[in-house]
């Protein structure tokens, strides 16, 4: 069986709000969006989080990162609160997302 190459990217919202929040609505929206078979076929998994910064970086399936960019513009509110959430970088690994996102200097996450 071949193996399924997975990508990170990087989610912030505004206003600020915790890491398994934001993968939580960014996860209900793909399943809004794309029903259960999609969600299952993404393999959406928070990777990793920054309470202070309000980052979220969430693990998906290549074949999936359109619909998960897609999934994060649809986002709105967040527990009952109107929100924007913005993808801030991709890549193939965490520590290539972490030096991006310094780079674009959005806290230092190292």
């Amino acid at each position: 069986m071949k193996r399924v190459k997975k990508r990170y990217v990087a989610f912030s919202s505004e206003p600020k709000f915790s890491p398994i929040e934001i993968f939580r609505a960014v996860q209900a929206s793909y399943r809004e969006l794309f029903g259960l078979t999609g969600l299952a076929s993404a393999d959406l998994k928070l990777a990793k989080g920054y309470q202070e910064e309000g980052i979220a970086i969430i693990r998906c399936a290549l074949k999936s990162v359109p619909r998960l960019f897609l999934a994060g513009a649809a986002v709105t509110k967040i527990g009952g609160e109107r929100a924007a959430v913005r993808a801030l970088t991709m890549s193939g690994t965490i520590k290539k997302v972490k030096k991006k996102i310094n780079a674009l200097k959005i806290g230092g996450l190292i």
